[in-house]
């Protein structure tokens, strides 16, 4: 299976055989559990996730590396390949159900759009994730308020999962040679979102409003953003109800407070 990397969907093949056996490990797969692989690519983590699952579903979206695996595949009961666009696909489109341990190498240019797309149409059908990044954006997923990467992304994740960052991978474990690190990361859906209660949307939109500008004061960034109140008094108001200084910036507010904040303004 030597297919050529497609620069269009982000692919860089995983060849380093530590970094495989760590990954497996980390996905904590049960021998009962059905497990989907998002892009296996050339199927580098493919064998190893069949062994331990009772059923392995594959999603890729290259049509060619997707004939090659069901080619391989093709007289194994245990694995099916879905040639699909992991972030159209849900739940119901499986065939095979769930709930599932989710592992994959994401292409570069989708890795938040697919996490963001897990977490809001899988919810209860995920048992955990462990997802390979580019570093910067593994970062962001996991970071802690008041840090540099600490962003909307980190908020929304963390509003629905538990993050965790395990182990960074080189450049060099990957063909073609990437042009930055990579990382892995261990997400677990929480049972109940911590936005629980809210309109989906509306928090969602408040996260985004607070940091539109990132430099600004949270009060300006909020003022600013489209769909939400641009009266500073209002904003002001439902800032200091929830304990938040109005003259902090959007990067300094923890996801609880976050939640607390939407919840204010939707009053």
């Amino acid at each position: 299976m030597s297919q050529k990397a497609k620069r269009s969907l982000g692919q860089n093949f995983l060849v380093d055989d530590s970094v495989i056996q760590r990954i497996l490990s980390a996905a904590g797969v049960g021998s009962d559990e059905v497990v989907i692989e998002i892009g296996p690519g050339r199927g580098a983590l493919t064998d190893g996730l069949r062994s331990r699952g009772r059923h392995l579903i594959c999603i890729e979206k290259d049509d060619g590396l997707a004939a090659s695996l069901a080619r391989r595949y093709s007289k194994d009961d245990s694995v099916t390949i879905v040639n699909g666009d992991a972030l159209i696909l849900k739940p119901e489109d499986m065939p095979v159900p769930g709930p599932y341990r989710i592992a994959a190498n994401l292409p570069y240019n989708v890795g938040g759009r697919i996490t963001m797309h897990l977490l809001e149409e899988w919810h209860g059908h995920v048992l955990s994730a462990t997802l390979m990044f580019q570093k910067e954006v593994a970062d962001r997923i996991t970071a802690a308020p008041a840090t540099k990467p600490y962003g909307a992304l980190s908020v929304l994740v963390q509003s629905m999962a538990e993050a965790w960052s395990l182990f960074k991978v080189p450049p060099g474990s990957f063909r073609p040679i990437p042009k930055v690190q990579s990382a892995v990361v261990r997400l677990k859906p929480r049972e109940t979102a911590l936005w629980q209660g809210l309109d989906y949307e509306w928090f969602r939109r408040v996260v985004h409003g607070g940091f539109q500008a990132r430099r600004k004061t949270i009060l300006n960034s909020l003022s600013l953003a489209n769909g939400l109140p641009s009266d500073a008094e209002v904003l002001r108001a439902a800032l200091t109800e929830v304990g938040l200084d109005p003259g902090i910036r959007g990067d300094s507010v923890p996801v609880e407070a976050w939640v607390r904040l939407a919840a204010a303004l939707a009053r």
